[in-house]
């Protein structure tokens, strides 16, 4: 009994003191490996935009009204020990009823020469429908008002998330990417949420392609389609798909841009004569911009867009819009005022609008 009581006694000891040289061992991994990620550590930095707007349609009340919307941008950065580099992004903007959303996100990884893999949610758009644009202020068919036109969409639209490969820069200044998304609800697809493994889902694929062939001239391009959870149907014609294709060219003070878009919605059942079943629709657009001075800019843009049906003698109209912008800056601010009219909105004829913005933008 008493060899007994002094064995556990010295056990009970013995365990103690292999207790506090594992505490102290862990302690002071802990305190290596904090000091390691202080020294690896990325930056963080925080910018974005400030913007009070007046904007006025068509003499509505309804539609007038004073507003400041804003973004904030919170990018941390770094580099890894192969001196490849990484960034994350997320941007704070405000939603309807005046809640914030930090949706938007991305992770991207530096590879040197082997170029870029970007991970993103709501973000990381490779569409070129307004690659032509050549606006003082705005895309004015991109604002709080909605003219109906259908554009091809896009891999980095809100709500989805896309894995994307991007070239490095190759010859003429050229760059190349391939995109790949599923449609789901961008915070489901990070898991954050149920409903992330339903099969009832699409997927999109995206390429794009930017040169620059010549001085002050760069040629843009991207196609997109739509992989249909449903392929194969007996009752599916068509199935969704787009694109678009621009050239902007600048020389001193003068900027011109052209370019057109494309988009084919998707066509469920058999197509009969005399149905409106859209077949497809055609966006064309030019722009010309023009820097006064240093201090002020003025642009002139229009842009049309035509529906085009499968088998129909039904009359269409085509949208129509023209606006003329300024923008002055005033150093830490630009001051901009933009005019656009619309004919046949929603392509409906004699549905005529005119929009107005002033705007005064800090930027930080």
């Amino acid at each position: 009994m008493i060899f007994c009581g002094v064995l556990n006694f010295k056990t009970k000891h013995n365990k103690g003191n292999k207790m506090r040289t594992i505490m102290k061992t862990l302690l002071v991994s802990i305190a290596s490996l904090s000091l390691m990620l202080s020294v690896n550590a990325g930056e963080l930095s925080v910018s974005g935009t400030a913007k009070a707007t007046y904007n006025s349609t068509s003499g509505i009340q309804a539609d007038q009204g004073v507003g400041i919307t804003n973004e904030l941008n919170f990018t941390a950065s770094g580099e890894m020990d192969n001196g490849f580099t990484w960034s994350y992004s997320m941007e704070l903007d405000p939603a309807s009823g005046g809640t914030a959303n930090n949706d938007d996100t991305s992770i991207v990884i530096g590879m040197n020469d082997m170029g870029t893999v970007k991970v993103c949610v709501s973000e990381c758009g490779n569409n070129k429908k307004y690659a032509w644009d050549a606006s003082a202020y705005t895309k004015m068919t991109d604002t709080g008002y909605d003219e109906s036109i259908v554009y091809p969409g896009d891999a980095g639209a809100a709500g989805t998330a896309t894995i994307q490969y991007h070239t490095p820069e190759l010859p003429f200044g050229t760059t190349a990417s391939i995109a790949y998304n599923t449609q789901l609800a961008g915070d489901a697809a990070s898991g954050n949420t149920t409903g992330q493994t339903s099969t009832a889902q699409n997927s999109r694929e995206e390429y794009s392609l930017v040169t620059k062939p010549v001085d002050g001239l760069t040629l843009s391009a991207h196609y997109n389609k739509v992989n249909d959870f449903a392929d194969g149907s007996a009752t599916e014609q068509q199935l969704e798909e787009g694109g678009a294709y621009a050239a902007k060219y600048s020389a001193g003070n003068v900027t011109l841009g052209y370019g057109k878009s494309f988009q084919a919605p998707e066509i469920g059942s058999a197509v009969g004569a005399g149905t409106s079943t859209i077949e497809y629709y055609e966006n064309t657009g030019y722009s010309l911009g023009y820097a006064i001075n240093d201090e002020l800019s003025v642009s002139y843009t229009r842009e049309t867009s035509e529906r085009n049906m499968a088998h129909s003698s039904t009359a269409q109209y085509d949208i129509e819009m023209d606006s003329v912008q300024f923008a002055y800056s005033l150093g830490g601010a630009t001051l901009s005022v933009a005019r656009a009219d619309y004919e046949n909105v929603g392509y409906v004829q004699n549905e005529d609008v005119t929009e107005t913005i002033l705007a005064m933008t800090f930027a930080f």
